[in-house]
C-alpha cells in the first residue's frame, strides 16, 4: 500500500511539472499579472492656465477642461484632459501624461505629459521664422502635483505646476502651466 501511494504521489508531482511545462510560455505570468493589476478609472474637471512661447508664437491662456485618468494599483497613473483656453484669444490645449503618484490619502505626483496647445495665437515675423508657423505647438514636459488628495472615490488637487519645451525649428519654445484646481470622481 506505501508503494501505491508514493507511486501515486510521484505521478502526480511527474503530472503537474509535465503540465506547466506544456503550458504556453508566460500563462501562469500573465494570469498572476492580470488579477493582481487592479484599475481605477475617474473623471475630473480641471482649471488653470498655459502658455507656450517661443521667439515665433506665443499660444494659451486661462480656462478649464474636462479629463479621464485610470490609476493602475494606486501607485500608476494614465490621463488625458481637453482644455478651453482664453485670454489671447480663443484656443484649447490637449494634454497626455503617465506618471507615479504616492499611494494613500495624501497623493502627491509626478507625470511626463505631451501639452499640445491650438487655435489663435500671436505670431511674430523673425529672421528665422519669416512666415507664420502653422499648426499646433506640441511640447514634452514635467508636471507636478504636490497638494494632490484621494478621499475614497473622489480626488482633488490643488497646486500643479508643469514645464515642457518644444520645438519651433529654429529654435525652442517652453511651456508653462499652472493647475489651481482639479476634482474627480472614481466610476
Amino acid at each position: 500500500m506505501k508503494t501505491s501511494h508514493h507511486s501515486m504521489a510521484r505521478a502526480g508531482a511527474l503530472a503537474l511539472a509535465l503540465g506547466t511545462l506544456m503550458a504556453p510560455p508566460g500563462t501562469a505570468r500573465a494570469e498572476e499579472s492580470s488579477s493582481s493589476l487592479r484599475h481605477r478609472f475617474s473623471a475630473y474637471v480641471t482649471s488653470g492656465a498655459q502658455i507656450y512661447l517661443s521667439s515665433a508664437r506665443t499660444i494659451g491662456g486661462v480656462g478649464g477642461g474636462i479629463g479621464v485618468r485610470d490609476t493602475v494599483n494606486d501607485l500608476f497613473i494614465l490621463q488625458a484632459d481637453l482644455s478651453y483656453l482664453a485670454l489671447l484669444g480663443n484656443g484649447g490645449a490637449l494634454r497626455v501624461g503617465a506618471g507615479v503618484q504616492r499611494p494613500g490619502t495624501w497623493s502627491p505626483a509626478a507625470l511626463l505629459t505631451v501639452n499640445t496647445l491650438f487655435g489663435e495665437r500671436l505670431s511674430f515675423l523673425t529672421p528665422e521664422h519669416p512666415a507664420r508657423i502653422p499648426g499646433p505647438a506640441v511640447s514634452v514636459g514635467l508636471t507636478l502635483a504636490p497638494v494632490r488628495f484621494d478621499v475614497q472615490s473622489v480626488q482633488f488637487s490643488i497646486l500643479e505646476l508643469g514645464l515642457g519645451v518644444g520645438s519651433d525649428l529654429p529654435g525652442l519654445g517652453l511651456n508653462y502651466s499652472v493647475g489651481v484646481l482639479e476634482v474627480g470622481a472614481t466610476f
